[in-house]
């Protein structure tokens, strides 16, 4: 559980991280994630550790993207994407731990063959829905016409 502020906290690290891996400067957003982040994994949520897991993926850190999942396994913590979960695979076998890599892909194949459901709406299932319940359709235009109008002292006025 993140304590009062520490969310916010954590929504800068990540801007912070995303930034220095947007210009090229993984081995500084390394360094940060240690002095920072790495303390806590108990606690530092899935979509900071996949951001970290992508940067150390990207640049080929592949050592640290393994201790930085083992760590995350020996709190007993799930990944929740399977793209995570390719990651550390493909990087287990490019260090040559194939092994692992099989270990990985088992222990969490729930995770890859998982189907989301309802968790995000199709545009289109959206805008049907509008259509259905009569909003979003735009408004017709009134156009003024001179038989609505009514010459009086002050200037034209609108007859309804």
């Amino acid at each position: 559980m993140l304590s009062k502020g520490q969310g916010n906290t954590m929504g800068t690290y990540g801007q912070l991280l995303r930034a220095l891996d947007m210009d090229n400067r993984a081995d500084e957003a390394h360094q940060f994630w240690v002095k920072k982040v790495s303390a806590d994994l108990h606690s530092v949520p899935w979509q900071l550790c996949g951001l970290m897991i992508a940067v150390y993926y990207r640049n080929n850190m592949l050592e640290n993207l393994v201790k930085l999942f083992k760590g995350l396994e020996a709190f007993g913590r799930k990944p929740t994407d399977k793209s995570i979960i390719q990651r550390v695979a493909d990087a287990y076998e490019m260090l040559g731990l194939l092994e692992e890599k099989e270990r990985v892909l088992e222990k969490y194949k729930d995770v890859c063959t998982k189907i989301e459901k309802g968790h995000k709406k199709s545009k289109q299932t959206s805008l049907k829905k509008k259509k259905d319940s009569g909003r979003g359709r735009p408004r017709q235009r009134q156009t003024l016409t001179s038989n609505n109008l009514v010459s009086t002292m002050d200037g034209p006025e609108l007859v309804r």
